[in-house]
């Protein structure tokens, strides 16, 4: 009887870790304002699932848009063309369909939001069942929880992006190409399906491609299985069949976004994405022959070429600790990764690393080992230094790999106390974090987490309607500045709320500024083509380093600020970064004008 219990109390737990991690996405998503990207994106999905054509958002796959845009759509929000076909893109009306839309521009997003939470839970059962598949009950579970309790997926979780979405499909296609790479043949197939909603959720998920015909070649050299000349064929004829399903599944969730667009549109969109990303004629051309050949792959190839191109020239704006750079930092991904971490998974893989000894080279680790380290090769490569959310799909693969690599050194007894130490370690994390995981830092930022990372890590606009609240309760939003950004104009969260006047913008009074823009405003302002309003904001942030004093932190990512009127000579100007335009060059400066913050969240 304690036998055939045992599977359904851990299908319990299992179901248990993923619902407690929806409710915490729940939980912070209720109040977030709209993040910087989200509104177009869901604007992206509308044109997607309603109208039926693809002009918009080409550097991002349909899939999780398409979700979004039919959330929406059954929410009640209308498309951005009213179902009609489009003979041109609709980015001009992009602030009509936002503010004067049928829903208000809040709800708009919080309606496309409504199916995100729920990539989360099924990311932690699909990395349990992984675990569990490969290592066992205890181990599977011990992965989950890691998952589950990770503040940066609960914080993404909760928005319109790609990145949890694309941790899922890409721990499932490791995890069933492995067991079919493994001998279980059957499942070539769903890696194949697996490996397509991937392709279509996001292109990094391109370097999984290889990962699933280099995984009979690693499983044949390392476990050595007998008749491995015949197996290893027909595990490879098994990958290269999986390949060729999920470019049929690739196509397929194309065709869906793009059901409605005349070929001779889909080519010009195609086309004139990339002549607006600065891609050579000759690769415009090629591009333009997948898509006669090919309207759904037309767009893929385009977006793929597109963000290549993108992601080797970068923005012109990375922060790290305190520096802003056009050119990308070395240690970037690897810092952020450990400083937003939780102290349980840090744990969880430097014990792994340090017991697992030959461990580490069994197939069943380096199945999981690989791709994590390609993934994030992958990523760090990038001139985009903008968060360590692109990091999202290491997580779960790295914490199978490190459970079962535990698993196997370590006696069951000592393993499932060390399993539950861990995962109620994560726990704490987690609920330290909540409402506010955006801004979550472990203990080895030092409190420090602003001064540290910028960007999604901290500050992506969700604390908006947080400030607005606070400001409404203490009256005190007619006299205090608003200095913050997001995907909304604060405005909508507080009408009549003060903006920072140009003409005088180190004027005595009440601000709140927010650590984006302390941190990159300048910079940011002055490349989006706003000089007026760059050197304004330079100027207060002057200010406010010089003699201002903090009065208060509104959530995790906006400080009150008290300037008073200056005594003395005036203040010294500050470089206006007007003068940078239009990029700051491959050399470093100094971003913070600000002493730096606290206010990171840390267990």
């Amino acid at each position: 009887m304690k036998a055939r219990a045992r599977p359904l109390l851990e299908i319990a737990a299992a179901l248990l870790l993923a619902l407690c991690a929806v409710l915490l996405v729940l939980d912070h998503q209720r109040d977030d304002a709209a993040t910087m990207d989200e509104p177009y994106h869901v604007f992206a999905g509308a044109e997607y699932a309603v109208d039926g054509t693809y002009w918009l958002n080409l550097e991002h796959p349909p899939l999780l848009k398409l979700l979004a845009g039919a959330s929406l759509a059954s929410a009640g929000g209308v498309s951005p063309s009213g179902g009609r076909v489009a003979a041109s893109s609709p980015h001009p009306r992009f602030l009509p369909w936002l503010y004067a839309n049928r829903l208000g521009a809040h709800e708009v997003v919080a309606a496309a939001r409504r199916p995100f939470p729920w990539f989360l839970g099924l990311l932690v059962v699909v990395t349990w069942l992984a675990g569990r598949s490969f290592f066992g009950p205890v181990a599977g579970l011990l992965a989950a929880a890691v998952v589950a309790f990770d503040p940066t997926g609960i914080a993404h979780a909760g928005v319109v992006h790609t990145d949890v979405g694309a941790a899922l499909a890409m721990t499932a296609t490791v995890a069933l190409a492995a067991a079919a790479a493994g001998g279980r043949e059957r499942l070539w197939p769903a890696a194949g399906l697996a490996l397509g909603l991937a392709l279509a959720t996001k292109f990094t998920a391109v370097v999984l491609a290889p990962v699933v015909v280099v995984l009979p070649l690693l499983h044949a050299a390392l476990e050595r299985p007998p008749g491995t000349g015949r197996a290893l064929l027909r595990a490879l004829a098994g990958a290269a069949a999986a390949v060729a399903i999920a470019v049929a599944v690739l196509a397929g969730v194309y065709s869906v976004a793009m059901r409605k667009m005349p070929p001779a549109l889909a080519e010009r969109a195609a086309s004139g994405f990339l002549a607006s990303r600065g891609v050579s004629r000759e690769a415009i051309e090629r591009v333009a022959g997948v898509s006669r050949l090919s309207p759904p792959l037309g767009h893929y190839a385009a977006g793929v070429a597109g963000v290549v191109l993108f992601s080797e020239t970068g923005r012109g704006l990375n922060y790290f600790r305190g520096e802003v750079s056009e050119a990308p930092f070395p240690l970037y991904f690897p810092a952020a990764y450990v400083l937003k971490s939780t102290p349980a998974f840090l744990l969880l893989v430097a014990g792994a690393l340090a017991l697992g000894g030959r461990r580490l080279l069994e197939y069943r680790a380096l199945a999981f080992l690989f791709p994590a380290a390609l993934l994030f090769a992958a990523a760090a490569r990038s001139h985009f230094n903008i968060g360590v959310r692109h990091l999202l799909p290491v997580t779960p693969l790295l914490a199978v790999a490190a459970a079962g690599i535990l698993a196997a050194r370590l006696r069951p007894a000592p393993f499932r106390a060390a399993a539950a130490a861990l995962a109620s370690a994560a726990l704490v994390s987690s609920l330290l974090a909540r409402p506010l995981p955006f801004s979550y830092f472990n203990v080895l930022a030092g409190g420090r987490g602003p001064f540290w990372l910028s960007d999604s890590n901290v500050d992506w606009g969700q604390d908006a309607i947080r400030l607005a609240r606070r400001l409404s309760r203490t009256g005190e939003a007619a006299s205090t500045t608003v200095a913050a950004f997001g995907g909304i104009a604060f405005d909508h969260y507080l009408p009549g709320a003060k903006t920072l006047d140009v003409s005088r913008p180190d004027a005595p009074g009440r601000y709140a500024v927010s650590d984006f823009m302390a941190a990159l405003g300048p910079w940011w302002l002055a490349a989006s083509g706003d000089g007026e309003g760059a050197a304004a904001l330079a100027k207060l942030l002057g200010a406010l380093g010089e003699r201002g004093s903090r009065v208060g932190r509104v959530a995790g990512s906006i400080t009150l600020w008290r300037l008073p009127e200056q005594a003395g000579s005036r203040a010294p100007e500050l470089e206006s970064p007007v003068r940078m335009e239009p990029a700051i060059g491959n050399s470093r400066q100094e971003a913070p004008v600000l002493p730096p913050s606290g206010g990171g969240r840390r267990p």
